[in-house]
């Protein structure tokens, strides 16, 4: 009985299974529907209307009122559900938010997809397959099936092929017409690939959406009776996948999006000040790095220009001018090829005559792939195996075993990270063996620079950064005793 009358709603041509849309610019074939980008979520139009008459006739499940969700919990609703779909034959266009949910706690099959969403711009349905399946394909509802399977109906999320995928493995499900959102964005030029940030974009205004991953890993997808936060969780992520699609074919950014920079305006000099404080947190003085990964760094870091310079290029741009105004400035410095690579030290003495002096352009050093740039001053490493870090770290109340552990971290400390990542650093290098015991030994090591105010947390959890006083105590009075030797060594000559 289902089958005979899907034929009438289903488009009946196969085509062969394939996770990506198949064809150049396949997605630019959607007619898409103008609407305001002014108001949150606009009237639902006339076959919307009736259609949701119907399924609430149908008594199938409503479990939100606006826009309305549908729960498809069992056979029963899901051929209800699509018997209704069979009449209204306009229902989608061509193109529905597709997503899926897992009940990651599960212990039977706790592998299969729980949930399918599918949304149009005015309702969703979330089809609870394992609920009505309980791991079985062959209880698997077939017009679902051919519905998901049909590649002229497109599927339209971010990472949908991913939900594809699972689908696959979970009920053998050839799922077709899959376009990834975030494919979308790259070929646009929008750097944005999570469905957080192309919803920030390209959402309808007021759309926010909310992810707590310790909920997500708790929620029950296979619930009869569903979570009000999971509902609105479940079926905004779908909602969210059309309005993106929509509005990201016609480069209709969200207007509050648009005027972030006038909302939250700045010079230049203060961007430059923001962005060479990047620079600082993120690289170690005196030590040079390939141009390129600084260049990528403030790109896709640099969190006001990814607001206000959406695409990837325009920003690319912009980064290249601060970077050769930075050269300019004497606040990077380029150095030759042969000199130090993130993190190689070479002989500090004889690194100014080896630094470029002269360029044709500092545009030129730019556009080389290989070209290596320093930030101004002198390397940590230099300064904690001099003397003077011996004085200092004593006058701190540092034992000689704590100063010495702290030189041998002292590279990876200039910022946050991880506390297990710096016992792997520290096994890594040779200094101890990887067991347990060693692994609790440099633990309470660490503990112990902590309670002495060597190391302070950083924003992220279970994260040590070097005291920002004692770094700049080190950095200060380390070229003080570098004047006064070079000051006695000018008077010795001078007897």
């Amino acid at each position: 009985m289902q089958q005979d009358y899907l034929l009438c709603w289903l488009t009946r041509s196969r085509a062969p299974f394939s996770y990506k849309y198949i064809g150049t610019k396949m997605y630019n074939k959607v007619q898409t529907r103008s609407y305001s980008v002014a108001s949150k979520q606009g009237p639902p139009n006339s076959s919307s209307v009736s259609l949701i008459d119907l399924l609430d006739r149908s008594e199938i499940p409503k479990v939100r009122l606006n826009p309305p969700v549908y729960q498809i919990s069992n056979k029963h609703y899901a051929s209800r559900c699509f018997d209704i779909l069979k009449k209204c034959t306009s229902w989608h266009s061509g193109y529905v938010g597709f997503d899926t949910e897992t009940t990651v706690h599960r212990q039977r099959n706790h592998k299969l997809v729980s949930m399918i969403q599918i949304a149009t711009r005015d309702l969703c349905f979330l089809f609870q397959v394992y609920r009505i399946t309980q791991g079985n394909c062959k209880e698997f509802p077939p017009i679902l099936r051919q519905f998901l399977s049909n590649p002229d109906i497109l599927k339209v999320g971010v990472n949908a092929t991913h939900d594809a995928e699972w689908l696959k493995k979970s009920y053998d499900i050839q799922c077709q017409g899959i376009v990834n959102l975030e494919d979308i964005a790259k070929e646009k030029g929008y750097s944005a690939g999570s469905l957080s940030e192309l919803t920030l974009m390209f959402g309808d205004p007021g759309l926010v959406l909310e992810k707590n991953k310790k909920k997500i890993l708790k929620w029950n997808f296979d619930a009869a009776i569903l979570d009000p936060e999971l509902i609105l969780y479940a079926s905004t992520d779908a909602f969210a996948g059309i309005q993106v699609y929509e509005n990201i074919l016609e480069d209709r950014m969200n207007l509050d999006y648009l005027n972030y920079e006038s909302m939250n305006p700045m010079s230049r000099e203060d961007e430059e000040e923001e962005i060479y404080e990047l620079l600082l947190s993120s690289y170690p003085k005196g030590k040079a790095h390939k141009l390129n990964i600084l260049v990528s760094l403030l790109e896709n870091k640099y969190g006001r220009w990814i607001k206000t310079k959406p695409k990837k290029l325009d920003r690319h741009n912009e980064v290249n001018k601060t970077i050769e105004k930075f050269i300019k400035d004497g606040r990077l410095i380029v150095v030759e090829e042969e000199k130090q690579v993130d993190g190689v030290e070479q002989n500090q003495n004889a690194e100014s005559s080896n630094e470029i002096q002269s360029l044709e352009s500092t545009s030129a050093a730019i556009d080389k792939i290989d070209t290596l740039v320093k930030l101004p001053g002198i390397s940590i490493e230099t300064i904690v195996s001099s003397s003077y870090a011996d004085q200092f770290f004593i006058s701190k109340g540092l034992s000689s075993d704590e100063y010495d552990f702290l030189k041998e971290i002292s590279s990876y400390i200039l910022k946050a990270t991880k506390k297990e990542s710096l016992v792997h650093i520290y096994i890594n290098n040779g200094k101890k063996q990887s067991l347990a015991k060693e692994d609790r030994v440099i633990k309470e090591k660490l503990d112990a620079l902590s309670l002495k105010g060597a190391l302070i947390p950083g924003k992220k959890w279970n994260t040590l950064m070097l005291h920002p006083d004692w770094l700049t105590e080190l950095e200060k009075g380390y070229e003080e005793f570098i004047t006064a030797q070079e000051q006695v060594k000018e008077h010795v000559c001078n007897l």
